[in-house]
C-alpha cells in the first residue's frame, strides 16, 4: 500500500522520499525524547535497562552477549524510524508524538528491576523466621527495604545457604558528596549477582546486610544465597568521579570472600560510561 492511502490524505505518490525521510527523523527524535525522560526520572529502574538486559538475553541465543547500551539506543531509535511506515503519520509533528507514545507504552508494560537489598550471612537459615522487613543506616539516614527469601537448595548443609561476602570498595580520591545524597541523586549505584541462581540484589539497598563508610572506603558484609559449593559472583559499581567498575569473584561456601574493588578516577560523566557498558544483570 503506498504511503498516505491508509489516511486518504494524499493520492498515492505524493509523499516523496525527503517527506518520508522527514517523518521518520520525528518519529527517532520521539522515541530519544521518551528514552531520555524515562532515564531521567526512573534512574537504574529505567526501562532502557531492562531493554539492555533482553537484549543480551535474545543476544546469548545468537552467540553474543556483551551488547552495550548504546546499541539498545540506537535500536529503539531505529523501531521509531521505522514505526512510521505501520502507523503512518501525515505530520512530522504527529510522528513525534507516536515515537513517543510507543515507547510510553513499552515502558507502562516493562516491569522495573530494582534488585532486592543484599540479606545478612544469617538470614533465612533453617530455624530462623525471615524478616520481612530490615533497616539499615549509611551515614544516619535510615533505609528501608522489604524482601522474599530466595528459594534454593541448600549445597551439603546448613551452612552452605550462603555466600559470606565481605566487600570493600576503595574511592582513592574519597566520594564528591554525601553517601545517603549520591544515593538518592543516582550518582552512585551498585549491584551484587550470582551467576549460579541468575539473581541480583542492590548493593546500597539492606535487607540485614550492613553497609558502612570507612575513611575512603564502603565496607558492605552480606550473604548471597547459593545453591552450589561454588559461584561466580559479579559486582557492578557506578559513582560520579570514577569509571565503572564490572568484576567477578569465584566464591566457594564455608570460605569467606575477600573482595577488594578498586575504583578508578575518571572525568568521564557516568551517562556517557553508561552507554558503553552492558547492563545484563
Amino acid at each position: 500500500m503506498p504511503y498516505g492511502v491508509k489516511q486518504g490524505v494524499k493520492t498515492p505518490g505524493n509523499f516523496t522520499i525527503t517527506d518520508m525521510a522527514g517523518l521518520a527523523l520525528s518519529g527517532a527524535a520521539g522515541i530519544i525524547a521518551a528514552l531520555v525522560t524515562d532515564y531521567q526520572q526512573q534512574g537504574e529502574s529505567s526501562a532502557l535497562f531492562t531493554i539492555n538486559q533482553w537484549f543480551v538475553q535474545f543476544g546469548s541465543l545468537l552467540g553474543f552477549t556483551d551488547i552495550p547500551l548504546w546499541m539498545v539506543v540506537l535500536g529503539m531509535t531505529a523501531v521509531g524510524a521505522g514505526s512510521i511506515f505501520y502507523f503512518q503519520p501525515i505530520t512530522r509533528q504527529g510522528a513525534f508524538a507516536q515515537g513517543f507514545g510507543l515507547l510510553a507504552v513499552l515502558m507502562t508494560a516493562i516491569p522495573a528491576d530494582l534488585a532486592g537489598g543484599i540479606q545478612g550471612i544469617n538470614d533465612s537459615l533453617p530455624g530462623l523466621e525471615p524478616a520481612t522487613t530490615r533497616e539499615a543506616s549509611v551515614q544516619g539516614r535510615i533505609y528501608q527495604a522489604s524482601y522474599t527469601t530466595a528459594q534454593y537448595v541448600p549445597a551439603q548443609s546448613q551452612r552452605a545457604a550462603k555466600y559470606d561476602v565481605h566487600l570493600t570498595i576503595n574511592f582513592p580520591d574519597g566520594l564528591p558528596a554525601n553517601v545517603d545524597t549520591m544515593i538518592r541523586r543516582g550518582s552512585l549505584r551498585g549491584r551484587l549477582h550470582n551467576e549460579d541462581l541468575n539473581q541480583t540484589w542492590n548493593l546500597f539497598r539492606s535487607a540485614g546486610g550492613t553497609v558502612r563508610k570507612q575513611g575512603n572506603s564502603l565496607v558492605i558484609h552480606a550473604g548471597v544465597p547459593a545453591r552450589s559449593n561454588e559461584a561466580r559472583l559479579w559486582v557492578r559499581v557506578e559513582a560520579e568521579g570514577y569509571a565503572i567498575q564490572v568484576e567477578s569473584y569465584q566464591a566457594s561456601v564455608g570460605e569467606t570472600v575477600e573482595w577488594n574493588v578498586d575504583m578508578t578516577p575518571s572525568s568521564t560523566p557516568l551517562f556517557i560510561q553508561r552507554l558503553g557498558k552492558s547492563y545484563w544483570f
